[in-house]
């Protein structure tokens, strides 16, 4: 299990240009997938933190934040080719941007003591996987 929670998040390609709306929502669907890898590291290690020293908590969490910041960086710098492209942006943007904010609020819990309600925290970050991968899943391939 702590093995399992030591791997680091995987986090989207570096960013390159979006040629059509298809290539744009391949980027965007990567996007989310790397965002719901890492919000799925982070509900494992939630419903395990009585098993994890809470250094090593901070510092995934710490991590996870980063790198799903970066992965917000790096698909905002892709430049959407068409209207249509814009509200694929906005989606997937308040999607990671929420995933890292709830990373954030974590981080701090566990700063202050410990998590408040792992049940309730792991449950939220089950459903924003959900909705991450969802989103994914409509996006082309």
């Amino acid at each position: 299990m702590v093995a399992l929670l030591m791997a680091a998040p995987l986090v989207a390609g570096c960013a390159s240009p979006a040629w059509d709306d298809a290539d744009y929502g391949s980027k965007a669907g990567a996007t989310a997938e790397a965002a719901a890898s890492s919000v799925a590291l982070v509900r494992l290690a939630v419903e395990n933190e009585a098993r994890l020293t809470r250094p090593y908590l901070q510092t995934l969490l710490t991590e996870t934040a980063t790198e799903l910041g970066g992965v917000d960086s790096q698909f905002g710098a892709v430049q959407p080719p068409s209207q249509a492209a814009v509200a694929v942006r906005a989606e997937i943007t308040g999607l990671t941007s929420e995933a890292a904010e709830r990373v954030r609020a974590l981080l701090n819990e566990v700063r202050l003591r410990e998590i408040r309600d792992p049940g309730k925290a792991a449950a939220d970050l089950a459903a924003l996987g959900d909705r991450l991968r969802a989103f994914a899943g409509e996006q082309p391939s």
